[in-house]
């Protein structure tokens, strides 16, 4: 799935929300794996931001900032408003299952994001009743009224809506944004897997993009398997070899951070295979120590040219890519012991090669040829690269 399309979802659901709080982890590119469980994150998103409000949402540690117009004596100013900034709030159930049945209790840091007259810590109690929190400070006979949004399992709005003189809304915040104070950390980003064909595993590499997490969970889902399984978890490491890959068996992973109160969003799905048999030459045109008469050498023109093919045993790319190949790096060739790069062409057109490479040399009679394949230029389609240097010798009459 695309970042369109994440965003025409968004759209179609008509919320009021932060970019950040909607991200899974990194942003999404062309050719991405998005697994069910990152559908599963943002379509849950989603769900909780539209739904009813219930009290466990809200029962918590939180770190509120709160805005008034009003000029309020410890609060900052804004030019245009007052902000009061890292306030706490603790929202506590009492023993009844919501706190329509008995009122919970809330209590601030001073002085308190709600009332901003309070130059002392707000205590009371609160009803959370059809998205609406219902507010009553200890010392006043009246609840207050805020409307409350939802922003994601880790963030809420409260916007002051009660207006009549009673209330004395002047008295009160008018718009408060709380974070949880007992956050799960950040998801990784930048996830990688790599192989290393020597020692036959495939590694997992991420970036921590947290400051309070505990440590990571490695998840894994091979081709041949239906679940993401734990692989690992780890403290103070980014990466993960993971020597459990068989030859062609894909796997595809995930990491997440966690803490003492849970685990990040999945980070996006990144996948390789567990090829670790590097690329070899199976056979060439012509053999090697023959001899090519010149009638194997086409034309016109004379001298004419001989047509030579590399054929492996698996497809193969040039790397970096190079179009055209010339004798300075894909090629070198050696005729009678000297340098000869006058003497090589090699066709354009070879960034995806399939299975055989060509290489264009000029006749010269009774001569004896050496033409050398780097070996660092040949890899498979995984990455493996050839391990060494592959040389032709033949000679012309």
């Amino acid at each position: 799935m695309n970042k369109l399309l994440v965003g025409t979802l968004l759209a179609f659901t008509c919320i009021s929300s932060y970019a950040d709080d909607l991200k899974v982890a990194d942003d999404f590119k062309s050719g991405d794996l998005v697994s069910a469980d990152t559908f599963n994150q943002i379509f849950g998103t989603l769900e909780q931001i539209n739904r009813t409000v219930v009290d466990t949402d809200l029962v918590g540690v939180w770190s509120c900032d709160a805005m008034t117009t009003r000029n309020t004596d410890g609060w900052t100013s804004k030019s245009l408003f007052y902000i009061l900034e890292d306030s706490q709030v603790n929202l506590t159930a009492s023993s009844s299952a919501t706190s329509l049945e008995s009122a919970y209790t809330i209590s601030t840091s001073s002085p308190s994001p709600f009332k901003r007259t309070l130059a002392s810590a707000f205590s009371g109690t609160y009803i959370l009743y059809n998205n609406k929190l219902f507010t009553k400070q200890a010392d006043e006979s009246e609840a207050r009224i805020w409307d409350v949004n939802i922003i994601s399992a880790t963030r809420f709005e409260l916007t002051f809506l009660e207006t009549s003189a009673q209330s004395f809304p002047t008295n009160y915040a008018s718009f408060i944004t709380c974070d949880s104070a007992e956050a799960v950390p950040a998801s990784p980003t930048s996830p990688s897997a790599s192989i290393d064909a020597d020692n036959k595993r495939l590694t997992i590499a991420w970036t921590d993009a947290s400051n309070d997490e505990t440590g990571f969970k490695v998840y894994r889902k091979l081709s041949s398997e239906t679940e993401y399984s734990l692989l690992t978890t780890l403290i103070g490491e980014t990466s993960y070899a993971d020597p459990n890959i068989t030859e062609n068996l894909t796997a595809y992973y995930q990491i997440t951070a966690y803490n003492a109160n849970g685990e990040s969003a999945k980070s996006k799905t990144v996948s390789e295979i567990g090829d670790y048999t590097a690329p070899t030459v199976t056979s060439t045109t012509p053999a090697a120590a023959s001899s090519v008469p010149q009638s194997d050498f086409s034309d016109p023109p004379a001298p004419g040219t001989l047509p030579v093919v590399f054929s492996f045993s698996e497809a193969v790319t040039t790397w970096p890519y190079c179009d055209p190949c010339t004798d300075t790096s894909l090629f070198s060739l050696t005729i009678n012991g000297t340098d000869s790069p006058s003497k090589l062409s090699a066709p354009a057109g070879v960034k995806l090669l399939g299975n055989s490479l060509q290489a264009n040399l000029t006749y010269e009679a009774g001569a004896t040829y050496v033409l050398t394949l780097s070996n660092e230029w040949i890899r498979d389609a995984n990455g493996n690269v050839m391990k060494d240097d592959y040389s032709l010798t033949w000679t012309t009459p």
